[in-house]
């Protein structure tokens, strides 16, 4: 058989991994976690005892180049096997509660483990890296009881949750036996029906193949993501060398730069992909990259910088910036865009922030314009993103080009600031109107969640500093949301059911530092104005310079001020100068 080409043979799986001796199955490293969940447990478990002869369980791939060094490489297949093996783990350590030792005992070294001729005990399956530790501890060695274990991360957790699911299932199934005899005949009869699925056995000799194979073929499980098809590639392409494993070290770090900022790892390669080369979708993503790369290593470094940046964007503070001028004026607007709840722009932000240092001056004007746009268009009017993701993708890649066309530093300077004004102008053209701003705007309330909250904090907080001279700002952490219409209105002569439509809106909103007293939250109007004049916040007393004149706080009043609040917003504190 050629380097190029493959057996296929249909085999039952026994053969595969319960009757083996001489070699272990090993998980290749860039193969992704243990990734199955109830949906896949659940189908596993009504095919295996609804039908009542052995059913086909779809095709897997083995790499056996290495065979003769005691070990075969899994190319597909590895969510299967780990499964069955939970499953059996699950069976053997119910035998052992029946007091079912001999069994037991050789039901793990059937399928799980063995001694070898000298003695050492060879676990038949070794799982990946991030697997190995947990699955070797709680699954395959019977001495270990997982349920008083707490897992760490998704993939130990989905491991445990796993085998509780299907443990639960096979105790509901052996309630329903009269007998310690039937319910040993049906654990027998569950073990054989596992050893008698019909497989499609693909054998590779060549590890090339193995990777192409990887890339096209997908058997019955969870469908391979972007981010497990690249990483399948980039790991094809940079291999070890002198015992450092860059690729490796280099995707770690990626994975937990954006496992840390909650986000997926498929959408932060688009977006790093858009922020340099074409607009694309998700699905049209990982062949283009494939296509048009040729400098993996260069490639993976550039994905791990931006990775960087990635999460600073979303969980950095002002030191992660400094390297600007007015960082902290820049750090502001992104985490204003953070409360905003919106990512389209950083795919700019990331053209921006890779090549902070090739684009010549005070990029403030920038994260504040992007600011402004997108509290109108996103954060008020929610308008759709797609159109705006186009067009922040088109100015990335405008500066990515001008900073490889080698044209001179003056030059590029000044065709980088004509971009920057070009999309100044294609924003302005995507701004809502008016009418629609303020009919939206004046929707803004207190809300139920922290992230509405926020906005609302966030909102006042703009609307304060466009009152003043703008140079002093409030730390947004030391001052609270205040009601001046009180939630509970009983002493005002209201119930929450008089005040419910209009109490949490903005017009009834206003700032209060931590350190003064709120106790007064609930009095009425002249007591509470004796503990909001106290306030040096511009906003705050400002409202209570009408509040003293005008003695009188109710819905009317609440929304004139909220309509107010929406015309100043529109005309001044967000308007694209």
């Amino acid at each position: 058989m050629n380097a190029l080409s493959f057996e296929a043979k249909n085999k039952k799986f026994k053969s595969i991994l319960f009757d083996i001796s001489d070699v272990i199955l090993r998980i290749p490293r860039y193969q992704r976690p243990y990734a199955w969940e109830s949906e896949q447990i659940s189908e596993f478990w009504n095919d295996l005892n609804e039908l009542e002869q052995s059913y086909f369980i779809g095709s897997f791939i083995f790499n056996k180049e290495n065979e003769h060094k005691g070990f075969i490489e899994i190319i597909d297949g590895q969510q299967r096997i780990l499964t069955i093996t939970i499953f059996i783990a699950v069976i053997r350590n119910k035998l052992n509660e029946l007091g079912e030792n001999r069994l037991a005992n050789k039901y793990q070294g059937d399928c799980i483990g063995y001694e070898d001729d000298d003695f050492n005990y060879v676990y038949r399956i070794e799982p990946g890296e991030s697997t190995k530790p947990f699955f070797e501890k709680y699954i395959q060695n019977q001495g270990n009881d997982i349920l008083l274990v707490t897992p760490e991360g998704k993939e130990e957790t989905r491991i445990k949750q796993n085998y509780e699911d299907l443990m639960q299932r096979l105790n509901e199934l052996l309630l329903t036996k009269d007998s310690k005899e039937k319910k040993i005949n049906t654990i027998k009869s569950l073990r054989k029906k596992l050893g008698d699925l019909i497989v499609i056995d693909i054998e590779i000799q060549n590890e090339e193949v193995a990777y192409e194979i990887f890339e096209t073929v997908n058997a019955r499980g969870i469908e391979l993501s972007v981010s497990d098809l690249l990483k399948n590639l980039i790991f094809s392409k940079i291999k070890e060398k002198d015992g450092k494993d860059l690729a490796k070290e280099m995707w770690t770090e990626i994975e937990q730069n954006i496992a840390q900022t909650g986000i997926d790892l498929k959408k932060f390669i688009r977006y790093f992909w858009l922020s340099k080369h074409q607009f694309l979708s998700e699905k049209k993503l990982y062949l283009s990259i494939k296509r048009e790369i040729s400098d993996w290593e260069g490639f993976i470094s550039e994905l791990y910088d931006a990775s960087v940046w990635y999460n600073a964007l979303l969980e950095g503070n002002e030191n992660d910036f400094e390297s600007f001028k007015s960082y902290e004026k820049i750090f502001r607007s992104i985490f204003a865009i953070r409360l905003m709840n919106v990512s389209q722009c950083f795919v700019l932000f990331l053209c921006i922030l890779q090549n902070r240092n090739r684009l010549g001056f005070d990029l403030y004007k920038v994260f504040q314009l992007i600011e402004k746009f997108t509290f109108q268009y996103s954060a008020i009017c929610k308008l759709p993103g797609n159109r705006i993701e186009k067009i922040y993708s088109k100015h990335a890649r405008k500066i990515y080009t001008e900073l490889q066309s080698g044209v001179g530093e003056k030059n590029q300077k000044k065709n980088i600031q004509s971009i920057f004004n070009q999309l100044k102008s294609d924003l302005s053209a995507e701004l809502p109107s008016k009418e629609l701003f303020v009919e939206k705007f004046k929707e803004l309330s207190y809300g139920r969640t922290e992230k509405a909250r926020q906005l609302i904090k966030y909102t006042l907080e703009e609307a304060n500093s466009d009152n003043t001279t703008g140079e002093h700002r409030l730390d947004f952490n030391q001052v609270n949301i205040e009601h001046i219409l009180p939630q509970e209105p009983k002493k005002w002569g209201l119930s929450k059911k008089d005040v419910k439509e209009y109490v949490n809106k903005i017009g009834n909103l206003t700032l209060l530092s931590k350190r003064l007293n709120s106790s007064m939250g609930n009095e009425v109007l002249n007591k509470k104005l004796a503990e909001l004049e106290k306030s040096e916040i511009s906003i705050t007393q400002e409202l209570v310079k009408y509040l003293k004149v005008n003695k009188t706080w109710d819905e009317n009043e609440i929304l004139t001020r909220q309509n107010e609040l929406a015309e100043i917003s529109f005309d001044s504190i967000w308007k694209i100068n």
